[in-house]
């Protein structure tokens, strides 16, 4: 028995649905690399923001010691071409200390559709 009603109109469907899956899936492989190492450096600055001040450099200004080491590990995890000292501000009281971090990253999505991705941070911790 034939069935007359089919008409195959599907296959365009389904063709456009998994061309917008790997324009998804080259995305998310393009933009994953760019928030794990924003939210892999922040861990980092929140405990560089604990860290007491007898860890710290003697004879090195507070605010400069505490740049250097946040600078230290910009280069270690190859950051550098996007946080400059610069985008550092570091607040430091009797009993707490806070660094605010402010960086912008382009990012290319999809061939041809770049966007600058704008990061804001503030840690604010404690000092031991």
């Amino acid at each position: 028995m034939r069935r007359t009603s089919e008409k195959g109109e599907g296959r365009m469907s389904a063709f456009i649905f998994f061309a917008l899956l790997i324009a998804a899936g080259l995305a998310a492989w393009n933009l994953f690399p760019v928030y794990y190492a924003h939210y892999d450096f922040t861990d980092k600055v929140e405990e560089i923001c604990r860290m007491p001040r007898y860890q710290l450099r003697r004879g090195v200004p507070e605010e400069q010691a505490i740049k250097d080491l946040l600078m230290k590990e910009v280069t270690e995890r190859r950051l550098s071409q996007w946080v400059k000292p610069n985008s550092f501000r570091i607040t430091t009281t009797d009993h707490s200390r806070q660094i605010f971090l402010n960086y912008e990253r382009e990012v290319e999505i999809l061939p041809g559709w770049k966007r600058t991705l704008k990061f804001d941070y503030e840690a604010d911790q404690p000092l031991i």
